[in-house]
């Protein structure tokens, strides 16, 4: 009684942290104001107050002795703009962890081939909102219309420890979907991710692999199968980070005529700090489709401009600019996942001006 007690009074007292018998309550808020152009022709210019994948969450463990403990995590969406969220809708899992013989967890969590993000990605506004290019590499987040980057359900993951700043992880997943429906059985839609990472010093080097495979179901038999490959590399001089990465994707059996698309995706990012002051650029262009299912004209280019001022080590301000253009039969969609190339709903030139601030706590 007397823990839970303390439990209520911290949370009553509108702590924004605490940590008792190993549990820990944190989370992100995150908003912008955005001023942008993005979706259909249709479309007309959009200004909004936006949250960015904010989030609150616990997590926890247990020592069992030996070096051995159990680890746990609970994460939520939550919608600070209009209010709402879903519960465990991010990061989720339980497992075990071990020192010397690593990690081995299962739940909702992102696939390793988005953890090459942090090496190359726009992380100047932490990963998401309306500059994250993740729009175009990886081909976005849907699996249903042949993206990567996203969070699976069902999920069992296995990470070494890190080694001479060597690390690996691979992840295997049942659910497709975790928002919009679910093939959660061993004859339906799988996926299979994998990457080897070496962070040590100023270099940070990545291999990431994955493999969607039976993805007739889930997409409305637009791919069968899809395989994406990725390298990302970026060093810190002094003040400046540079980053780079390239990619390739793979898509079989499109609509089923039998036939193969395939693309290729190159990124790269700057950032210059001083004191307070964070100066980021990204650009990423993505070719074509080619193939005997290959679509002509629908490749694209991104690129993002930034500042960011540092608050506090928690918090920071920031004000970006972010251009995407599409060739004629592009689909890609300016912070959101691309559709099917040739649609023909997708405008060429899409912009967006932004102001927004993030707290971690």
């Amino acid at each position: 009684m007397m823990k839970k007690k303390q439990l209520i009074a911290a949370l009553a007292l509108g702590m924004t942290s605490f940590a008792y018998a190993d549990v820990t309550l944190y989370g992100r808020i995150h908003m912008d104001l955005e001023s942008t152009k993005a979706g259909t022709t249709e479309s007309p210019s959009l200004t909004k107050v936006q949250n960015d994948a904010s989030r609150i969450g616990f997590k926890g463990s247990e020592d069992l002795g030996n070096g051995l403990k159990a680890i746990w995590q609970v994460e939520s969406g939550v919608s600070v703009d209009a209010g709402g969220g879903t519960w465990a809708s991010r990061e989720s899992f339980l497992g075990l962890s071990d020192a010397t013989f690593g990690t081995l967890k299962a739940g909702n969590f992102l696939v390793p081939y988005d953890d090459l993000h942090y090496i190359a990605g726009n992380n100047f506004q932490q990963g998401t909102g309306i500059s994250n290019d993740a729009a175009m590499w990886a081909n976005g987040g849907d699996l249903k219309t042949g993206g990567f980057d996203t969070r699976l359900g069902n999920s069992i993951s296995y990470q070494t420890p890190k080694y001479k700043g060597f690390s690996s992880r691979i992840q295997y997943s049942l659910t497709t979907d975790a928002t919009n429906g679910k093939e959660v059985k061993s004859n339906g839609a799988s996926v299979v991710s994998a990457n080897v990472l070496y962070d040590d010093g100023p270099l940070r080097v990545g291999y990431g692999f994955q493999n969607n495979r039976d993805m007739q179901g889930l997409s409305s038999n637009f791919y069968e199968d899809g395989t994406a490959h990725m390298l990302a590399a970026g060093y810190v001089f002094g003040d400046v980070y540079l980053g780079g990465l390239y990619e390739h994707i793979k898509l079989e059996n499109i609509n089923n005529s039998g036939n193969d698309r395939s693309r290729n995706y190159y990124g790269a990012m700057a950032s210059y700090t001083a004191g307070l002051n964070v100066f980021s650029a990204q650009f990423g262009k993505a070719a074509s489709w080619t193939g005997a299912a290959g679509v002509a004209d629908s490749g694209a280019r991104m690129g993002s401009i930034a500042y960011n001022r540092i608050l506090s080590k928690t918090t920071q301000v920031y004000a970006l600019y972010t251009l995407m253009h599409n060739d004629d039969n592009a689909g890609y969609v300016l912070g959101s996942n691309a559709v099917q190339p040739g649609a023909g709903a997708v405008m060429s030139k899409q912009h967006s001006i932004a102001i927004g601030m993030w707290k971690n706590f």
